[in-house]
Parts: structure tokens; C-alpha cells; sequence
């Protein structure tokens, strides 16, 4: 599925995609992660928040390894400057096909080249009355080469990558999503993207084989799994919300996330899966 001329990695937000970024509240995240044959993860967040005219970034980098240690960086970005094939949070900056971090923990050098172009859901995801929600899957999935490197360690990297971007204009407590199963997973030259979220208007669920949408999300058989994540989202170290952590659970409704890396077979072929749950309360 390689192409000869691979898409950018990174594309600049459509100039109207939210109307106009809100007075009171608008978050934007991005997600990274690369699977590893031999079961390593790395999970990478750059996210910004305005709250009444303040804005707020950070950068997470996490490392699950298959021997259980986790490695784990995290850092506050001063300003965020964005362009067409750039994405800069000081910490972390995606240049092109390139990733690069530098945080107190955790470094990586990353090379992507994504094996097809982006798919295409929705625009809006989800929307009720002047509010929306984008959700742009930019690189569903990628062959991944560089290194990692942490106090006393390091390791090369060669693996399969994915990346998307959510951002949103409703005001926390007010998302319409109960729950909400996202999954992506890479097998041969077979790579796939699911998600379903249920909402007071029904279910809205959406798949995608090698690039091409799908009417059902069975294409993906799961197998043996591990729990990388599992905690209330107001308590990730990287959030660093501390003394506003109970006032953060109110006002999100208190989502409690769990993360899997599992075994996966596409189309018969054995591979790698990364799969989530979100519930809120």
C-alpha cells in the first residue's frame, strides 16, 4: 500500500473548521502512538486549551515496554505555533514526516512514512446546536523508524504508527458522548481504524480496511490483551491538575479511560492492536 509520494504528516487546521475558536472553550489533542514488534508502545499527547481567553499546552510521552516499565515525560508547552507541515509545543514538534521530544525523562527522534493517505470521517463527528466536534484521521498508518532514548537507556525503533486530532468547541460537562470505543490495528500489509461513541441521539460508529470505509467494524478479530492505561482522566500525572482535580471531575463529567495493547488477526493475517474505552459518569 506504500505510495510513491507519501502524504504530509502534518496539516494545518481548516481556517473555518469551528466556526471561530469560542470565547469560553475550545481543546484541541493530538495523538500519537507506535507499535512495536516486540510489544513496546509509545503513546504521545500534545494538547491545548483555551478557557475564557487563557490558553494552556502540554506534551505527554509514555513508553509502555512488554516487560511491564513504563517510562514516562511529560512537560507544559509556553506557546504552540502551528503552519502547514508544523506543529511546534516546544517540547515536541512535528516537522513534516518528522517527531521530535525532548522531555525530562523521555527523547525520540522519529521518522514517518505513512503508507497511504488520510481517511475521512465525518465533519463534523459529532455537532448539537452551535458546538462540534472534529475528529481527522491523518495518518492511519505509518512505518515508523528513529530511536528513543531515556536516562540509562534507550532503544532503536521500527514499528507501525498512527496519529489523528480531536477538537471541540462544547463545553465539558456538556459532551454529548456516554461512552465512547476507539481501536486501530496493523497486521501485514493490512492496517485498520474503528470507533463508536454513543450519544443521546443514538450510536455513530465508523470503520475503515486499508484506508476504504466500512459498514460494519468486524474486520479486526482482538486476541490476548494488556492494560497499558486505566484511570479516571483527571488523574493522568501528565494532567498535572492537583488541588483542581475535584473540581476537574465535576466539571467533565469524570471519564475513566482504559487503554489496551492486544494481539490482532486482519483478514486472517496476525498482527498488533491498540484499542481504548472511555466512560463517562
Amino acid at each position: 500500500m506504500a505510495t510513491s509520494e507519501p502524504p504530509s504528516v502534518v496539516r494545518r487546521q481548516p481556517a473555518r473548521e469551528i466556526r471561530a475558536i469560542p470565547r469560553t472553550f475550545f481543546l484541541e489533542k493530538w495523538y500519537i502512538d507506535i507499535l512495536l514488534p516486540n510489544g513496546d508502545v509509545l503513546l504521545v499527547y500534545l494538547g491545548r486549551v483555551r478557557i475564557l481567553g487563557a490558553w494552556l499546552a502540554r506534551v505527554t510521552a509514555d513508553l509502555f515496554r512488554a516487560n511491564g516499565q513504563v517510562i514516562a515525560a511529560h512537560a507544559a508547552a509556553r506557546g504552540v505555533r502551528t503552519g502547514p507541515d508544523l506543529l511546534d509545543f516546544d517540547a515536541a514538534r512535528l516537522d513534516g514526516k518528522e517527531l521530535s521530544f525532548d522531555l525530562e525523562g523521555l527523547s525520540g527522534r522519529l521518522t514517518f512514512s505513512p503508507r497511504g493517505p488520510a481517511v475521512e470521517p465525518p465533519k463534523p463527528f459529532l455537532a448539537r446546536g452551535s458546538c462540534a466536534l472534529f475528529w481527522e484521521v491523518d495518518v492511519p498508518d505509518a512505518d515508523v523508524s528513529g530511536a528513543l532514548s531515556w536516562p540509562g537507556g534507550g532503544c532503536q525503533v521500527s514499528g507501525r504508527g498512527y496519529r489523528d486530532r480531536i477538537a471541540f468547541d462544547f463545553l465539558p460537562w456538556r459532551l454529548p458522548v456516554s461512552s465512547l470505543e476507539w481501536g486501530r490495528a496493523v497486521a501485514g500489509e493490512h492496517a485498520a481504524v474503528w470507533m463508536r461513541a454513543e450519544t443521546p441521539d443514538g450510536i455513530l460508529r465508523y470503520a475503515w480496511l486499508d484506508g476504504t470505509r466500512q459498514t460494519t467494524d468486524d474486520s479486526v478479530i482482538l486476541g490476548p490483551a494488556r492494560t497499558l492505561v486505566h484511570t479516571a482522566i483527571a488523574d493522568l500525572p501528565g494532567l498535572r491538575s492537583g488541588p483542581l482535580r475535584p473540581l476537574l471531575r465535576r466539571l467533565t463529567r469524570d471519564p475513566v479511560e482504559t487503554k489496551w495493547a492486544a494481539q490482532a488477526a486482519i483478514l486472517g493475517v496476525s498482527g498488533l492492536a491498540i484499542h481504548e474505552r472511555v466512560v463517562w459518569q
